[in-house]
Order: C-alpha cells, then structure tokens, then sequence
C-alpha cells in the first residue's frame, strides 16, 4: 500500500491497538488459566494508579482494571505509532530497513523492562514472564500487521537481504609474516 495514501497516525493507533489486544487477551487467558481472572490488570492498575506497590490479591478493583486498560492502549497506540512511521520511512528509503527491525527490538524491549522493574519492585504479586511473554506476542502481531500491510516493504526484503544496501569495507592489504 502506498504510504502516501493513509494516515501514519490512524495506522499507527491501529497497529497499536492489535498488539494491545493481543497482550490483554494473553492475560485473561493466563489469569483466568490460574484462577484469577483480571489479576494482572488489576494489579498493574493498582501499581499506576495508586504507586501501589504491595496490591493486594483476591479483590479486584474495577478502577484499577479500567486504569490500567487506558494506560495500556494509549502506550501500545503510541509505540504502533513510531512503528508505523519507521516502516513507511523505510519503504521510502531502504537503507532505513534496519530501523524498523531495532525499532520492534526495542519497542520489546521497552515493555519487557518495564515490566520486569515493575515486577520486581511489586514483590512478584504478578508473574513477570507471563506479562513479558504477552509483550513478546503483542510486539510480533503488531510487526505481523505492518507485514502484511506494506507488500513493498516485503518485497524490498525479497529483493535484497538486510545490510545489502550498504557496500562492505574494503579488506586490509595482506601483511607479509615475519620469518
């Protein structure tokens, strides 16, 4: 799809929004799996909206979920967004290909760290590596998504491997050994 037909913003927030699904489906399945349906969103709720750090468990605050909620499609909308505008720079101009792949990384990145410090300071009242796992899932939809998207972004990496675009250094001249 040419880049210059949509909107950066509307793709981004979409883009966003699928990996936000993604990851709140990915919990309710691994809270309801372990008997506590809601408890991660409550829970990192009750750690945003109130700097709770020892939450407790059983009682699920509805303004906690919904909190949370809000706070988690407005950053997945945020990073779908950067993403999103990588990956139409990168259609533009290839040599910019990199960038999308370290912008998924670090977009991983970002949530997976957050997460773990989170987890960490909260005592463990949440599983870190089901929410990083989550993360890890919603990052890969949303890179899903702009593939699918962007048939000349794929095509670009059909056509030529990453790092093809730039010329390799010349090697050193051969040294003669000493006898």
């Amino acid at each position: 799809m040419d880049p210059q037909r949509h909107s950066n913003i509307a793709e981004g927030v979409l883009t966003g929004v699928i990996g936000a699904i993604i990851v709140a489906v990915w919990y309710f399945i691994v809270d309801t799996a372990g008997g506590q349906p809601l408890h991660t969103p409550n829970v990192l709720g009750k750690i945003f909206l109130r700097g709770d750090l020892t939450p407790a468990a059983g009682h699920i605050s509805t303004a906690a979920v919904l909190s949370y909620t809000v706070i988690h499609f407005i950053l997945f909308a945020l990073i779908g967004i950067g993403l999103t505008l990588l990956v139409h720079q990168a259609e533009r101009n290839t040599t910019l290909r990199m960038g999308v792949w370290l912008g998924f990384i670090i977009a991983f990145g970002l949530f997976a760290g957050y997460t773990y410090g989170l987890a960490t300071a909260a005592g463990e009242r949440f599983s870190p590596w089901s929410v990083i796992s989550g993360s890890l899932l919603g990052v890969l939809g949303m890179a899903g998504y702009l593939w699918r998207r962007h048939p000349r972004l794929r095509q670009s990496f059909q056509e030529s491997p990453l790092g093809s675009e730039v010329p390799p250094p010349p090697h050193p001249p051969e040294r003669p050994r000493a006898a």
